[in-house]
């Protein structure tokens, strides 16, 4: 007996409106185990990588995930785009541009610890629990969570750090 999935959205990839089909991939079955990680609105932030805002249901997302999904695609993973899907190199992107995202969080979360609670050790021990809580999940799928963390602890520490002119930055983002 099968049992079908909860979220029914992984298989909404219809060709892009624009573009033409692109050709098929070596490893196919490569790029659709890729792809199967793309799920509920990972969905719309790698479709809108690849077709741009489409429909009325892409405005609800926001554009920094899906502009660095789509810069990091043809330059880091371009010699990819034969061997799996692009959509798949589209996914791999966004899965290392949202782990980064959140190991420099780690970082500047430790460093931001650092300063207000004057205990490197308790500030350590803070960013580990960090990085093991339960919303991991949320920051290592293709998810804005991570990039708004970076931004968000990122901005508080340069504000801790009276670095005005980054904060502004940073905080914007």
């Amino acid at each position: 007996m099968s049992v079908a999935p909860y979220d029914t959205s992984a298989s909404l990839n219809p060709t892009c409106r624009r573009n033409p089909p692109l050709p098929s991939p070596l490893l196919p079955s490569l790029g659709s185990a890729i792809e199967n990680g793309v799920i509920w609105d990972s969905v719309y932030f790698v479709r809108i990588a690849q077709c741009g805002y489409e429909y009325e249901q892409c405005y609800a997302f926001l554009p920094l995930l899906p502009a660095c999904i789509f810069a990091f695609s043809p330059t880091v993973f371009a010699p990819l785009d034969t061997i799996i899907s692009y959509r798949a190199v589209l996914a791999l992107s966004g899965y290392v541009v949202c782990n980064v995202a959140f190991i420099f969080t780690a970082m500047y979360f430790y460093r931001l610890s650092v300063i207000i609670l004057k205990d490197p050790n308790v500030a350590l021990q803070a960013s580990i629990l960090f990085c093991f809580n339960p919303a991991y999940i949320f920051y290592s799928s293709i998810y804005s969570e991570s990039l708004y963390a970076l931004f968000s602890v990122g901005g508080c520490y340069y504000l801790v750090s009276r670095v005005n002119s980054i904060v502004v930055l940073w905080l914007a983002l």
